[in-house]
């Protein structure tokens, strides 16, 4: 009998040695898994931490961007009450034949602004030109060397200024921001973004339609006539139009033209006989004995670089 008892209890010891392991192991798992828990918990409170922190980052950069963004626009503003009350007007106003042109001159002006950029780094520091309308969200083509500021960055901001009037500078009303540069070309984009005046802005602008304005630019040939619209310093700051032929090309960019193009035209208009736009006066050079060629970047340059900017913001 007692190989039967000592059975027993080599079985019975088994089974508490099996309980024992079985238990152990259950606590085992218990303890690792609060253990990961800890882990986890403390893991997402550093990782909550960190975005709280982040979020507070951002939230102080925003506020930042924000107040530089009203500091410059009071320093536009300011900066245009200036210039404006620096513009010697005309008096009474009188009626004044419009340029004999094969196509409606008026049609076109509402399209052509004037552009005050102020310095990035000197806010008394402000350059002026031209632009054109080319969309009805106020995207505006124009010079690159006009928008860069003294460090050489984009210029954030741009006053506009629109007229329908020939005798009086344009009312500098808008605000535009620089949006993009040609990498090849002394082309830039701007994008009306503001308004000055306490006023709604409008649906949309009076623009130039570029669709067949490549193809325009091509067609011309020597002695075409090309007209220019801008707004020159040394045209009182009032709308100017001037004309002249196309005198050649170089490279497959530029077009020569004897049509005058001085400060303050630059980043404007051209057109040929027909009224169609065929680029953007971008500079003038003058020979030592008075006379001049303008140049004008092609509207083929232009329509390209306008049409890729556009694809790439719709996506």
């Amino acid at each position: 009998m007692r190989p039967l008892i000592s059975f027993k209890s080599a079985i019975r010891f088994i089974l508490l040695v099996m309980l024992g392991a079985s238990f152990v192991t259950f606590v085992g798992a218990i303890l690792a898994r609060f253990e990961g828990d800890q882990r986890f918990v403390r893991d997402r409170s550093l990782v909550e931490s960190e975005i709280r922190s982040e979020q507070a980052r951002l939230a102080m950069r925003v506020a930042t961007l924000e107040e530089e963004r009203r500091s410059d626009l009071v320093a536009l503003e300011d900066r245009l009450k200036v210039f404006g009350n620096s513009v010697s007007t005309v008096g009474a106003r009188r009626e004044i034949a419009p340029p004999k042109t094969p196509f409606t001159v008026a049609d076109r002006m509402g399209s052509v602004v004037e552009l005050v950029c102020i310095d990035n780094v000197d806010k008394d520091v402000y350059y002026t030109g031209s632009g054109a309308v080319v969309g009805k969200d106020g995207l505006i083509v124009t010079n690159k060397h006009l928008i860069l500021s003294t460090d050489g960055t984009p210029i954030k901001y741009c006053g506009v200024g629109f007229t329908s009037d020939l005798q009086n500078p344009p009312m500098v009303d808008f605000v535009a921001t620089s949006v993009a540069s040609h990498a090849d070309t002394d082309l830039a984009l701007l994008r009306i973004s503001d308004r000055i005046r306490d006023k709604a802005m409008p649906r949309e602008f009076a623009f130039l339609d570029l669709d067949g304005s490549g193809k325009a630019a091509a067609g011309l040939v020597l002695g075409d006539a090309i007209y220019i619209a801008g707004y020159p310093g040394i045209g009182a700051e009032t709308f100017t139009f001037t004309e002249g032929v196309v005198s050649g090309r170089v490279g497959p960019d530029l077009i020569k033209t004897s049509a005058l193009i001085d400060t303050g035209t630059s980043g404007g208009a051209a057109f040929d006989a027909d009224g169609r736009y065929v680029g953007v006066p971008t500079a003038a050079a003058r020979g030592e004995i008075g006379g001049s060629l303008g140049f004008l970047i092609s509207a083929e340059v232009v329509e390209d670089f306008v049409r890729a900017y556009n694809e790439r913001t719709k996506n």
